[in-house]
C-alpha cells in the first residue's frame, strides 16, 4: 500500500499533456446552438402524448374513477385509471413503485390516472373529464407534530422498502432502523454514540444549543421530467428518458414489469440538468402505457407538475447541542436530526447523521436521526442530499462558540478539523481528505482578506463555513477501441451531464499520448454499453474514469504487442507519442496508429482488433470537502440580503479538467446561495403547494450572484484516475451556512431558519 501510494504522488507530480488541462466540453457547442437532441425532441410514427391527472387533496380515500366522459372526448385514444393498467409487480411502500394509487392518495398532485391521445392539447382537455370521488382524509404536513404519538397517520403501514436509489447517492456500511411493531409516521430512525456526552458538556467552558430549521428545495433542473417508451412486436421495450441511470432504470423496470433486462433498452438521453433528481420517476408509468396500448407514447411534465409531483430535497430541522473549551477544542455534540421525508421513505436521514457529527474530531457525540413521513410529495437528492441541512447547523454553531470565546473561527475550525484516519460518527475511518487544505485555502482568499477591512463599515459582514460529502461506490466499465484510421473510440453507459466525457477523452489520450482530437467518447444504451452506475453522488469520474483509465492502458498494451511483433521487439522497449509508436530512440522503426488499425482491421489482417477493456470496482470513498466564505451587506430597513463576494476552496483530488472543476464549484456555490436566500417550497396547513412555478418560487438569477472566486486544492484520493475525487456535490452544502455566518458579523444575529427571507432577517432584528 505505501508503494502503490508513493506512486501516485509520483503520478501527481509529473507534467501532464492531456489531464489537469482546461478543456472546453466537447458536447457544449451542440448544446448552445440548439443542435443538442432531447427526450422532448423525439418523434415517433403512431406516438401518443400522455396527460396526467393529479389529486387535489393531500391525503384522501379514492371511492371512485369514472373515465367513460374522457374516452367518449374527440381525439382521445386511451384513459388508464388504476384499473386499466396491465400487470406489474405492486410495492406501495415506495415511490417508484406505484404507478397510480388504488384507494389512498398521498400528497397534493400524485398522479391518478392518466390520458393519452395524439395531440397533446386534446389529452389536457379530457383530464378534466374524468370524474374522481374522493374521502377526504386528515393531512400531516409538520413533521415535528408528525412525530407526535396524538398525530393521525400519514399513510397506511410500510411494507417492503427499497434503498437501492438512496445507495447510489451515498455508499457507506451503515443501514437505518426500519419501522417496525406500532403504526407510526417515523419510517425510521437512527443512533450514533461515542464517549460521554453529559459529561464533554461539564468539561467545557461555552454550550451553545439551537435549533435550525431548512426548507423543501426543488433542484429547478431547466429540463423537466420526460420520458417516451416504445413497446414493438418482438416483445422489446425501448425507453428514451432525461436520467442520470439507464441502467438502474432497466434493472427497475426489469423487476417491476416481469421483461428480461436483455428485452429492455434504456437510453439515457441529453439532461437538461438533474442534479440528483433525474433518476428514476415516470418511467414506470411511460412504459406500461406503451406496453398497454403497443404504440409510443411521450410524457412530458410540464413545470406545474415537476414541482408538485418530482423529488424535491426534504425539509429539516436540526436540534443541536454543542460544547467548546477555552482553548478551542470541542468537546461534546448531542444532535436530534430530523428529516421530513413526504409520503413515501426515502429521505437522506443517513447521510446527515453521519455529516453533522463529521466534519470535527468530537470524543463525545450523540447523535439521533428520524425520517419522518408527512403528507407532501416525497423527496430526493439535491446535490448532495441532506447535507445542506445539518451544515447550517454545525457550521453556525463553530462560528458562535468561537465568537463567545474570542476565537478565530478559521483556526478553531483547523484545530478540530477531521484528518485521514479519524473516525465518522459511525467509527468508519476517513481515508485521505483534504479538509484542512481547504480552510487554509480559504484563509487566502480575497473574500476572507476583506473580513477585518469590512467590520464596523455599515452592515457589512464577512462569514465561512465548510461543507462535504463522502460520495457513491459502485463498479464500472468501459471499452476502448482503436479504428483503422488511427483514431480512438471510447464508449462508456454512464450519462455525461457536467461534462465528465471531456474528462473521459483527457483520460485516454493521456494514456496514448495523443492530441485530444483523435479521441471520440460516446455514451450507449444499455444494450449496446458497458456496465456503468448512476451518474449521482459525484462517482461518475472517479469510478467510470477509472475504468476509462485501465481500458485505454489495456488498448495500449495491445497497440505496443503488435509493434513489437512488427519491430521483433519486447513492448518495454517502444515509446508511444503523436499516433505513431516506435523503438525507443529510433527515428526509423516507427509505425503509425493508423498502420495499426489497418492491420488489425482490414480484410484477412494479420492481428486481432485492439478492444481495450477496463472494468473495476470501488470499495474506498473518496469524500470531497470545500471550505467558503461569503461577504454580505444587510440591509436593517427591508430586511434584504446582498452577497456581495463568495469564494471557494474545494478539494478534487486531482483536477482532470480544471475548466470543468470550476464551473461545478462555482454552479454548486449558485445554488448553496439559492438555499441560503430564496428557495423555498411553501405549503398551506391541507398539503397543497402555494409556489409551483418559477415566477413565486424564487430562484437566484445572475443580477443576485456575486463573482465567485473558485480555488482548486488537490489533495490526491487513494484510487481515483491520477487521484481525482468526488467534485460535484461539495460545492452545495456550505452556502447557507456561510451566508447565515456573514449576516451574525453584520447585524449580530444568527437567523435559525434557512432561506434567510427579508421577513426573517427582520424578525430576527426585533422590527416585526
Amino acid at each position: 500500500m505505501a508503494q502503490e501510494t508513493e506512486v501516485r504522488e509520483e503520478e501527481m507530480q509529473r507534467e501532464y499533456r492531456n489531464v489537469g488541462k482546461p478543456v472546453t466540453r466537447i458536447e457544449g457547442a451542440g448544446k448552445v446552438t440548439g443542435e443538442t437532441i432531447y427526450a422532448d425532441d423525439m418523434q415517433l410514427p403512431r406516438m401518443l402524448h400522455a396527460k396526467v391527472l393529479g389529486s387535489p387533496y393531500a391525503h384522501a380515500r379514492i371511492k371512485s374513477i369514472d373515465g367513460s366522459a374522457a374516452r367518449q372526448h374527440p381525439g382521445v385514444e386511451a384513459v388508464f385509471t388504476p384499473a386499466d393498467l396491465p400487470e406489474y409487480k405492486k410495492n406501495f411502500s415506495n415511490r417508484r413503485g406505484v404507478i397510480f394509487p388504488d384507494e389512498e392518495v398521498l400528497f397534493y398532485g400524485q398522479p391518478v390516472a392518466a390520458v393519452l391521445a395524439s395531440d397533446p392539447h386534446v389529452a389536457e382537455e379530457a383530464l378534466a373529464l374524468i370524474k374522481v370521488e374522493y374521502e377526504a382524509l386528515p393531512p400531516v404536513v409538520d413533521p415535528i407534530t408528525a412525530m407526535e404519538e396524538s398525530s393521525p397517520l400519514v399513510r397506511s403501514p410500510l411494507g417492503d422498502v427499497d434503498r437501492s436509489e438512496e445507495r447510489g447517492h451515498v455508499t457507506v456500511g451503515v443501514e437505518q432502523e426500519e419501522a417496525e411493531g406500532k403504526p407510526s409516521n417515523i419510517a425510521s430512525q437512527m443512533n450514533f454514540k461515542r464517549g460521554d456526552v453529559e459529561a464533554g458538556f461539564e468539561q467545557a467552558d461555552v454550550v451553545v444549543e439551537h435549533t435550525w430549521r431548512s426548507a423543501v428545495v426543488h433542484q429547478s433542473y431547466i429540463e423537466p421530467h420526460s420520458t417516451v417508451a416504445d413497446y414493438d412486436a418482438s416483445g422489446e421495450l425501448s425507453v428514451w428518458t432525461s436520467t442520470q441511470a439507464p441502467f438502474y432504470i432497466r434493472d427497475e423496470l426489469s423487476q417491476t414489469l416481469g421483461l428480461p433486462e436483455n428485452k429492455i433498452r434504456v437510453t439515457a438521453t441529453e439532461v437538461g440538468g438533474g442534479f440528483g433528481g433525474k433518476i428514476y420517476l415516470q418511467e414506470l408509468m411511460v412504459a406500461a402505457l406503451a406496453m398497454a396500448v403497443r404504440r409510443p407514447v411521450k410524457y412530458i411534465m410540464s413545470r406545474k407538475e415537476d414541482m408538485l409531483a418530482a423529488t424535491p430535497a426534504p425539509q429539516a430541522v436540526i436540534d443541536l447541542k454543542t460544547s467548546m473549551t477555552r482553548d478551542g477544542k470541542l468537546t461534546a455534540l448531542k444532535s436530534r436530526v430530523v428529516y421530513d421525508s413526504g409520503a413515501f421513505p426515502g429521505a437522506p436521514m443517513l447521510p446527515g447523521c453521519l455529516l453533522v457529527g463529521g466534519y470535527y474530531k468530537c470524543e463525545n457525540l450523540d447523535i439521533q436521526g428520524y425520517e419522518v413521513l408527512t403528507n407532501k410529495v416525497s423527496v430526493g437528492a439535491l446535490r448532495a442530499p441532506g447535507a445542506h441541512n445539518v451544515t447550517f447547523a454545525i457550521e453556525s454553531h463553530m462560528d458562535m462558540m468561537a465568537r463567545e470565546l474570542g476565537l478565530d473561527p478559521i483556526e478553531v475550525r483547523l484545530k478540530n478539523a477531521v484528518e485521514e484516519g479519524d473516525p465518522l460518527p459511525s467509527g468508519q475511518p476517513y481515508p485521505r481528505i483534504g479538509l484542512k487544505q481547504c480552510l487554509e485555502a480559504i484563509a487566502e482568499s480575497e473574500v476572507w482578506g476583506r473580513r477585518n477591512r469590512e467590520r464596523g463599515t455599515g452592515n457589512r459582514g464577512v462569514g465561512l463555513a465548510v461543507g462535504g460529502w463522502l460520495g457513491g461506490l459502485q463498479p464500472a466499465s468501459a471499452i476502448v477501441c482503436l479504428n483503422s484510421d488511427g483514431t480512438i473510440n471510447v464508449t462508456v453507459g454512464s450519462a455525461d451531464i457536467t461534462g465528465t466525457n471531456t474528462s473521459f477523452a483527457q483520460i485516454t489520450a493521456e494514456v496514448l499520448n495523443v492530441p485530444l482530437e483523435m479521441v471520440n467518447v460516446t455514451t450507449g444504451d444499455t444494450r449496446t454499453a458497458p456496465y456503468a452506475g448512476m451518474s449521482a453522488g459525484s462517482k461518475t469520474t472517479y469510478t467510470v474514469g477509472r475504468a476509462v483509465k485501465l481500458a485505454a492502458e489495456d488498448a495500449r498494451q495491445q497497440m505496443l504487442e503488435i509493434a513489437a511483433k512488427r519491430f521483433e521487439a519486447a513492448p518495454k522497449e517502444l515509446e508511444m507519442a503523436d499516433g505513431v509508436v516506435r523503438l525507443n530512440g529510433s527515428d526509423e522503426k516507427t509505425l503509425t496508429f493508423q498502420r495499426l488499425g489497418r492491420l488489425s482491421t482490414n480484410f484477412a489482417a494479420p492481428f486481432p482488433a485492439v478492444v481495450g477493456r477496463g472494468a473495476i470496482t470501488t470499495r474506498k470513498m473518496a469524500p470531497g470537502f470545500t471550505a467558503q466564505a461569503a461577504e454580505v451587506e444587510v440591509d436593517t430597513d427591508t430586511g434584504e440580503v446582498t452577497v456581495l463576494g463568495f469564494a471557494v476552496a474545494q478539494d478534487a483530488g486531482f483536477a482532470i479538467n480544471p475548466l470543468s472543476v470550476e464551473g461545478q464549484m462555482q454552479g454548486g456555490a449558485s445554488q448553496g446561495l439559492g438555499i441560503a436566500l430564496s428557495e423555498e417550497m411553501m405549503y398551506d396547513s391541507e398539503g397543497r403547494l402555494l409556489n409551483g412555478n418559477l415566477l413565486d418560487y424564487r430562484m437566484p438569477t445572475t443580477r443576485d450572484l456575486p463573482p465567485i472566486e473558485a480555488i482548486i486544492v488537490e489533495v490526491p484520493s487513494e484510487e481515483g484516475p491520477y487521484g481525482a475525487r468526488i467534485v460535484g456535490e461539495p460545492s452545495i452544502v456550505a452556502g447557507a451556512a456561510a451566508v447565515g455566518n456573514a449576516i451574525a458579523d453584520a447585524i449580530g444575529v444568527h437567523l435559525t431558519d434557512a432561506p434567510f427571507t427579508p421577513e426573517r432577517v427582520l424578525r430576527a432584528l426585533g422590527k416585526l
